[in-house]
This record gives structure tokens, sequence and C-alpha cells, in this order.
């Protein structure tokens, strides 16, 4: 298989079909007819000397070489966009940003971020919502270039700016009924699960200035259900059937926010937010008109 012969343009058009599965899909979205794309799959077939795809029906299922090529595709593409990203990298207001966080944080800036976009469409946002420890190892290995994080490594490779807080909330049903007693509700209610719960409630009952809550450990309540999918943790609360902690933006972007309500303690709690990126890299300048948007959502 001789890489260096492969026509940009057959390649570009066997990962649409790898993508949609389709050679219908694939015409319509590269502007060609169905015997065209077919034309291509078999120009690059013959180039390689492989087979790449089996039709099964409608669809179609990869070879190994197949696979073998759409990654080929996929590193070439990236290569080309970083090509371009390198050219425009003093214009403010063009290019690709590759930013993470987590779920609830994306619920709070996507928004912020298509405005932007939509304001100068040469930005090409790219969001990536990950868990915390993938935005750092993303970074080293220049897969992202800006995340946000509330996580602070005592390490030499990253680079932090305070962007901001992320509000936390004891979340209840809200037809619970409030008997003076904290510790008894929650009892009763048992803990809804998530992937950042045990870090949350910590934090939450530390500092949140309620001495039935500060003087609590989290671990005696019961699990009364787990889900990692950030969009249906508040779905058992709001049935009655447990508490969770969680961002108090979460509630905003909740569907049945009415049935949920959060707890009044004494002191607010937060956790800091900061921009994490690459000690060892300098970022271009578009990626300082995206952190002046976001700061401003952020400080809030």
């Amino acid at each position: 298989m001789n890489l260096l012969m492969l026509n940009p343009l057959w390649l570009q058009t066997f990962v649409s079909l790898v993508e949609t599965g389709s050679f219908t899909r694939t015409a319509q979205l590269r502007f060609m007819t169905q015997p065209g794309v077919s034309q291509h799959l078999k120009k690059l077939e013959q180039s390689c000397d492989s087979t790449l795809v089996v039709r099964l029906g409608k669809g179609i299922e990869l070879t190994e070489q197949g696979r073998q090529v759409y990654q080929y595709a996929l590193a070439q593409q990236q290569r080309e966009e970083q090509l371009f990203d390198s050219l425009k990298f003093d214009a403010p207001f063009a290019g690709r940003c590759v930013i993470a966080c987590s779920g609830a944080l994306a619920q709070r800036i996507y928004p912020a971020l298509l405005l932007l976009q939509s304001q100068h469409p040469a930005l090409i946002i790219q969001l990536e919502v990950t868990p915390q420890r993938s935005i750092f190892q993303g970074i080293s290995q220049s897969t992202i270039d800006l995340g946000i994080s509330t996580q602070h490594l005592d390490e030499d490779n990253f680079s932090y700016q305070q962007a901001g807080s992320e509000p936390l909330a004891l979340m209840l049903p809200a037809g619970i009924k409030d008997n003076g007693d904290i510790i008894t509700t929650l009892m009763s209610l048992g803990l809804i699960q998530h992937p950042d719960a045990s870090h949350y409630l910590n934090l939450y009952f530390s500092h949140c200035g309620d001495n039935a809550l500060v003087d609590c450990d989290p671990a005696v309540f019961r699990q009364s259900g787990r889900i990692n999918q950030l969009s249906q943790i508040l779905l058992p609360v709001s049935k009655g059937l447990g508490f969770t902690v969680l961002p108090s933006s979460t509630l905003k972007h909740f569907a049945d926010a009415a049935r949920v309500k959060q707890y009044k303690a004494p002191n607010s709690v937060s956790e800091p937010l900061y921009f994490v990126t690459s000690r060892h890299r300098q970022l271009a300048a578009r990626y300082n008109t995206v952190k002046t948007a976001l700061l401003d959502i952020l400080k809030a």
C-alpha cells in the first residue's frame, strides 16, 4: 500500500463513507453522485491493493485494512488542521479552538462559545466534555489546548489562571418536608451516587456552615441509586428517590427543575475554576478571545 500516492479527495470521501455508513448520505454530504462515491472507493482500494469495506445491504463494515486507512486519513486531516491553525497563530478571531471541561461546566459555557463563534465565523469551537484527569492527560499529549478544571495539580508541566468558580448545591426533592433535621431527611432519602458525588459531598459538608452537616460523615448515607449521565442525575431526586450534591447550574438545565430544590445552608459553597494550559506551549491569540468571553460567564 503506497500511502504517498493516495488522492486526498478519495480519502475525504472514504472518511465520510465510514462515518455515515451510507453511500447515499456520503454522496449528499460530498455533493457527489452515488456512482461517484463508489468510483472514489474503487480507486482508493486499487491504490491500496486491498478491500477496504464490505457492503452489508444498505450499510458497510470496515475490513482491517479499511480501519488502517481510516485512521491514516483522520491523521492527515488533523495534520492539515494543525497546519492551518499554525498559519493563523496571531489571528484573534480565526482558527480552531480545542477546549475541554466537565459536563456541568459545558452546560454553562457552550452557549457563550456558540455566540462567540456566530460573531466570528472563522473561529471553530471544539468543546470536549471529559473527566478532569483526561483534561490534564490531553494537555500533556497536545490533543487539548485549553482546559477548565477545579483541580490544581502540583506539577511543573501545567500553567494555571484563575477563571471563576463553580457553585455547589445540596439537591433535594421539592416536596420534602422541612422538619428542621437535615440529617434525618437525608438518611430517609438516601444518596443518588454519581462519579463526583463523594468529592462534592465532602466539600459541601465541610464548608456549608451547617453544624449538623459539618459534623456528619458522608459515608453514613445509604445509596438509593447511581447514574453517570449528568442530564439524568436530578431525575431520581425530582421523583423523591434520593438527594445528591451537584453544581447548582445543573438545575437550570434540568427539564423538571420545579420538582427539585436547593438546601439553604448558612454558607454558599463553590470550587475555584482554573484555565489550564501547557507550561511549555504558547497558545494562539484566538485563545485570549475565548478566555475573555468565558470569564464573563465563569465569574458571574
